[in-house]
């Protein structure tokens, strides 16, 4: 039985951090585009050009 001893307080905690959680899986699966969303990007990296010295 309950004693009244606090658990509520620890049991509201688990709800409130078990919410973020769940709030923070959603924003990651709705900006991400969910499973199987994903983009690629091409990315070109190109040295800059150099040329020989004049006169050798």
């Amino acid at each position: 039985m309950a004693d009244g001893n606090g658990g509520s307080g620890i049991g509201l905690l688990g709800v409130l951090v078990g919410a973020a959680i769940v709030a923070g899986l959603g924003y990651f699966f709705i900006v991400n585009g969910g499973i199987g969303g994903t983009k690629s990007i091409d990315v070109n990296i190109k040295p800059p050009a150099v040329s020989a010295p004049a006169g050798k």
